[in-house]
């Protein structure tokens, strides 16, 4: 969906029992907007300015996956191989040896 800079007419919404409002229908469809996404909000004077905020932690979840199935890894492998380093690090932290 392409955004533009494109400034429109204000969407009023009534704030509910909990703080919370509807975003109308059309402008999350405009604006791609989608259950479960986040937003920031910032406080500027009597305005509230909300922001998409984006969450890195599924799409570097994906990135492992796909690295996995790539290498042929399994999620115990790389357990195991966590706790090797765990290990080197701590015998390197303690000065202790192998």
């Amino acid at each position: 969906m392409e955004r533009t800079g494109e400034v429109r007419g204000p969407a009023v919404v009534q704030v509910r029992e909990r703080g919370q409002f509807t975003i109308p229908a059309e402008l999350r469809r405009q604006m791609g907007i989608e259950e479960g996404d986040v937003f920031s909000l910032i406080q500027l004077g009597d305005t509230l300015v909300a922001t998409r905020k984006k969450l890195v932690a599924p799409e570097i979840a994906k990135g492992i996956e796909a690295l996995m199935e790539e290498e042929g890894l399994t999620l115990g492998d790389l357990l195991e191989g966590l706790e090797k380093q765990r290990e080197g690090y701590v015998r390197e932290k303690y000065g202790l040896e192998a």
